[in-house]
């Protein structure tokens, strides 16, 4: 069993030079861009305009569940916007009626369901699933 210490080390030293040169790069000096032209810039997280979408249906339901006296469900929009790190609650304004709230809350409820379908991050899916079963909930 003398062959195993010696194999572990080999095994070691192999796989510490594969991460030293990973780590470093491999540069031949052949550029394949010879105007050298700057690194691209990063496309922008689908996840973000994803959020943005979500977060405005959650303020419209909110300004609109405020405005029509319903205070929980207007609670229940904020904490929403909040773990989505959304802004500030804006004035709700009067007048909705129960079924114009009703129909904007079964509309919210599609919506996060596909928002949570759409999401590249499991995290992010998770957490848009179960704000829509909160607002199914609340429809129930």
């Amino acid at each position: 069993m003398p062959a195993a210490p010696h194999l572990l080390a080999r095994r070691t030293a192999l796989t510490l030079g594969a991460v030293a040169i990973v780590a470093t790069g491999c540069d031949d000096g052949d550029s394949s861009d010879p105007a050298g032209a700057p690194p691209a810039t990063p496309t922008s997280d689908p996840d973000t305009v994803l959020v943005d979408a979500v977060l405005a249906d959650l303020a419209r339901a909110e300004t609109l569940a405020l405005g029509a006296g319903f205070v929980d469900l207007a609670a229940l929009h904020r904490a929403h916007i909040e773990a989505l790190e959304g802004p500030e609650a804006e004035p709700g304004t009067g007048g909705a009626s129960k079924a114009a709230v009703r129909r904007a809350e079964q509309r919210l409820q599609r919506q996060l369901v596909q928002a949570s379908l759409e999401a590249e991050s499991g995290a992010l899916a998770r957490l848009l699933a179960s704000m829509s079963a909160a607002v199914a909930q609340r429809l129930a």
